[in-house]
């Protein structure tokens, strides 16, 4: 399967083994997991930075409550296709659920065929939403994966996978021998460093993320304005919506900027006729 025609998910889990299982399950249906998390707040929180296309959550979680969570993510703005996990069978919490709009109440033990029979449903149910909202399949749904060196509980270098979309990352830039990604949510500008190199990710992106400079990858779709740079006669420099920071825009790397914004123009005028319709 096309790794863009994969669903994303987050993991709600505050039990390890579960949690395992729930992973297991989801790597088996073809999901990319993009993060697992054990409390409320954090699903909230991760949510938000990442908007996979599904959550699998508990209902038991550190701090505030799966539910609770999902309301709060709602409230926020965002619509979340939601999956349900918990061993309680209290109607209240099946009354809650559907409150939240969740597609499916999965009882445990999970198995195998639960899972199949409630992702088929979520399927079913994102795909509705996604043909009667067709100027959202022309957005630019590119997952980038990249990798993050961190420490385990017991101190060890591991190294974990991380997704982005690429319509949300503002540029990328290396420093030395850091790779850092400044990308935007819908209140702020985070930075998030990286281990994967930056020829790796040039690799990964689309024309619309492109070279600007040795050291730096810029999306197009953030560029406010370009100028001549005064310092280097040539070059350009680049302002950008949302940062203060500016970038320099090399006289080699020029032809990919031109690129990118043909096909930023080509995009945006597909998108414009759909919306005439």
């Amino acid at each position: 399967m096309n790794q863009r025609e994969r669903l994303t998910a987050l993991i709600a889990e505050d039990d390890f083994a579960q949690k395992q299982l729930l992973i297991r399950f989801a790597e088996e249906h073809h999901l990319i997991v993009v993060d697992t998390v054990s409390s409320g707040s954090k699903l909230v929180d991760k949510y938000i930075e990442l908007q996979p296309d599904l959550i699998l959550t508990d209902i038991n979680l550190d701090d505030i409550s799966g539910l609770k969570a999902c309301r709060l993510i709602k409230a926020k703005g965002y619509d979340p296709c939601i999956i349900v996990v918990t061993a309680l069978t209290d109607m209240k919490y099946a009354e809650e659920s559907f409150e939240i709009d969740s597609l499916s109440l999965m009882l445990k033990p999970v198995t195998s065929e639960r899972f199949k029979k409630s992702l088929e449903k979520a399927k079913k149910h994102l795909t509705q939403k996604r043909k009667q909202s067709p100027a959202a399949e022309l957005n630019d749904e590119r997952l980038i994966r990249f990798k993050q060196k961190i420490c385990d509980l017991d101190g060890r270098n591991i190294q974990r996978e991380l997704y982005v979309k690429e319509e949300k990352i503002v540029y990328i830039s290396k420093d030395c021998k850091h790779i850092s990604i400044k990308w935007t949510d819908s209140n702020s500008v985070q930075t998030i460093h990286t281990s994967s190199t930056l020829k790796e990710l040039n690799a990964a992106t689309s024309p619309l993320l492109f070279q600007c400079n040795k050291s730096q990858l810029v999306n197009v779709r953030y560029i406010q304005k370009i100028c001549a740079d005064l310092i280097t006669p040539g070059n350009y420099e680049i302002l950008l919506h949302g940062v203060p920071e500016s970038l320099t825009l090399s006289r080699s790397c020029f032809s990919h900027f031109e690129r990118a914004r043909k096909l930023m123009a080509e995009e945006k005028g597909v998108q414009d006729a759909v919306l005439r319709q």
